[in-house]
């Protein structure tokens, strides 16, 4: 991978795969779309924006779209005007989209069509066709026909012209129409801006209401650069990576994105998580590499038809975003192997504060049940309540310096570098929030978030060391253990969703045996309760803060 230098990210994209010539770029579905075309679209839609609607540097434009090639496409054209890009949940409530847009100070809209109304739930149902209008706001609309085969384009067309009398905005632009006007269209662009903020993102939002967060081009940059070492594309075009996650979560914008799109990949987008999907463009493409979070991966696993010989083509596969227990790591690996292929699903860390991933396992460099080694260049340390490191194998903060971290959150009267922690030395540092230890080698382990820590009679409890237990139990799907009072007193209850019915006093009976064998008497979980499935957040991680709250 080429140096970031002082490129913004889509000189970086530029940069990156001009030695490789024209190849196939991206997929929607079956339809290919090559990189002279997707560049082509760019510069299309990078000229819409400034002619009509006179972007310009250190604008903010919502981008409220699912995983697709229009989202890829108008990140890299909003990205060479020096525009930053606000990514926003497209399932979020209206006035969490009008609060973003206010919040960021954006100046137009592109939404998909299929996700403007809710047609299910006139009254209880999103309806940002009718909020969106009130804004005044320019709104560029985007289809699933957009970059669908001819063959599938007709059917898929058929059912917009339906939807369309149903959604109408004001002051809207159709992307196809756009597409169709500005083809073979340019202007100029912003040049090696690396310090600029390039996106607008918020975190997981798991431990309360979430933070804007700004990543810079050069800390995107910085970090596709530095993840290169990991993995290189030997046949431009023609090895695939399955893009699972949202644009939105910086792991899906920076990682499986625009490293991919730089890598010279053909990137694969599915707007909606599906596993049996999945399965197919595994066994009809030649797949290289996929990454996601552990749910994800926990379906997949249990999908008929993924364990086969097209996993043979795998050389990397990355899991992020949350914990993932070792019996579950030692399951998936040794059904890969049985296929013919090195790769392992590796574990690996990183924040969207940091510009996604700071600390991965690889197929060379690991060692089990770690979250890896820093990323070249990027300073890893486990730190205690004074701000002060603590010795190896000592469970502290997990806080993290270097090149890759954001600028700060976004404010409206603070500095620009809020959230960022300045040590003696001057040295930006941002604290996770996250518990963990780094050992003698020097691998991190991840030992859960920081205000999920249950104290008992002094002790400390770690909440992923109950979940990862309940991992090796064969009827439970997905657990969640949280603090809980009795009597005044503190205690564990854990909540669990279950592979099949059963007997349900047996089964807790075997949790709590379990428990005792392996754990302390404080973390044995004195409550028990099972649920059909588990509250999950946006970004598909337990909600552990609804199950302490709700229940």
């Amino acid at each position: 991978m080429i140096e970031s230098g002082d490129y913004n990210c889509y000189e970086f994209y530029l940069a990156a795969t001009e030695r490789y010539g024209n190849y196939k770029q991206a997929q929607h579905m079956d339809q290919i779309v090559m990189r002279s075309e997707m560049i082509r679209d760019i510069e299309a839609l990078a000229a819409y924006f400034s002619k009509e609607l006179g972007l310009k540097r250190g604008d903010a434009y919502t981008v409220f779209l699912p995983t697709n090639i229009e989202s890829v496409v108008a990140f890299y054209a909003l990205n060479k005007l020096g525009v930053i890009v606000n990514f926003v949940h497209p399932l979020l409530p209206t006035e969490v989209l009008l609060e973003t847009i206010h919040e960021s100070r954006s100046r137009g809209v592109m939404i998909l069509d299929l996700l403007a109304k809710d047609l299910r739930e006139h009254d209880k149902g999103r309806d940002h066709v009718e909020a969106l209008n009130k804004t005044g706001l320019p709104v560029l609309v985007c289809h699933c026909s957009d970059y669908a085969s001819p063959i599938k384009k007709f059917a898929a067309e058929r059912g917009e012209a339906l939807l369309k009398p149903l959604i109408r905005f004001k002051n809207a632009a159709d992307y196809k129409d756009v597409m169709r006007r500005y083809n073979g269209r340019t202007v100029p662009g912003v040049a090696r801006n690396a310090g600029d903020v390039a996106v607008y993102l918020n975190g997981g939002g798991t431990t309360g209401k979430s933070k804007t967060i700004k990543l810079t081009n050069k800390a995107i940059n910085e970090n596709v650069h530095k993840m290169g070492y990991i993995d290189h594309i030997e046949d431009p075009g023609e090895e695939g990576e399955i893009i699972i996650l949202p644009f939105f979560h910086a792991l899906g914008l920076v990682v499986t994105m625009h490293m991919t799109m730089c890598n010279a990949a053909r990137l694969i987008p599915l707007m909606q998580f599906d596993a049996k999907l999945v399965v197919k463009l595994y066994k009809k493409n030649r797949i290289s590499g996929i990454g996601g979070i552990p749910n994800m991966f926990k379906k997949l696993y249990n999908t008929p038809g993924f364990d086969g010989p097209h996993l043979a083509n795998t050389r990397m596969m990355f899991v992020g975003g949350d914990d993932l227990s070792p019996s579950f790591l030692e399951a998936f690996n040794n059904m890969l192997a049985a296929n013919g292929t090195d790769a392992r699903l590796r574990q690996g860390y990183g924040l969207t504060e940091v510009g996604s991933v700071c600390c991965v396992n690889t197929n060379w460099v690991y060692k089990d049940g770690s979250i890896g080694k820093p990323l070249e260049g990027v300073r890893m340390e486990i730190w205690d309540d004074d701000c002060k490191p603590v010795p190896n194998g000592t469970v502290g903060e997990i806080v993290i310096a270097g090149p890759t971290i954001m600028e700060g959150y976004l404010t409206k009267d603070g500095p620009k570098d809020a959230g960022l922690y300045y040590d003696e030395e001057g040295t930006a540092w941002v604290r996770s929030g996250d518990l963990g230890y780094v050992d003698d080698d020097g691998f991190f382990f991840f030992a859960g978030r920081k205000k999920r820590l249950i104290i008992i009679s002094g002790y400390n409890v770690y909440p992923v060391d109950i979940e990862n237990l309940m991992d090796t139990l064969p009827f439970i799907k997905e657990s969640c253990a949280v603090r809980a009072e009795k009597n005044g007193k503190p205690l564990v209850r854990l909540y669990a969703s279950l592979k099949a019915r059963g007997d349900e006093e047996e089964f807790k009976k075997i949790i709590v045996e379990t428990c005792e064998k392996n754990l302390s008497r404080f973390s044995v979980p004195r409550e028990i309760r099972f649920m059909d499935d588990l509250p999950h957040t946006p970004l598909e991680k337990v909600d552990f803060m609804a199950l302490e709250k709700k229940y």
